[in-house]
């Protein structure tokens, strides 16, 4: 009974942390940084625990400047790629049929995360103030 106790506890402290949120998930707004590769259209990430990510988009410039959609543009499923990014696939809800990959690396001294696609850095993020 003992041994049992012995491994229980270490087995126990390897479950419990393999289920600690990744630092990727939030909601995570544009800096507005320009820059020549950077996807303009996206202004916000929302990156849930349970592996969703929403994509959204800026609204239409008829429609006030800056301010985003209510609906996702883009929506993915992630996993941990290490401890500091995420892999995102992803389809266009303007058309299922196309898939795009992702990934979200998070800065943790800056508290910025990047947003890259094919080797590419196409837009900077900041976790959002609630």
């Amino acid at each position: 009974m003992k041994m049992i106790r012995m491994f229980a506890l270490p087995a126990l402290a390897v479950l419990l942390m393999a289920c600690s949120a990744h630092p990727g998930a939030g909601n995570w707004v544009a800096t507005g940084e320009q820059h020549s590769d950077f996807i303009k259209e996206f202004s916000k990430l929302q990156v849930t625990f349970e592996g969703r990510t929403n994509i959204f988009g800026q609204k239409e410039a008829s429609q006030n400047s800056g301010d985003s959609t209510n609906e996702a543009i883009r929506r993915c499923f992630w996993r941990g790629m290490d401890a500091q990014t995420i892999v995102m696939t992803c389809v266009q809800a303007a058309d299922t049929e196309i898939e795009e990959s992702f990934q979200l690396r998070v800065d943790g001294d800056s508290g910025f995360a990047e947003l890259i696609k094919d080797g590419v850095v196409v837009g900077r993020f900041e976790r959002q103030k609630i």
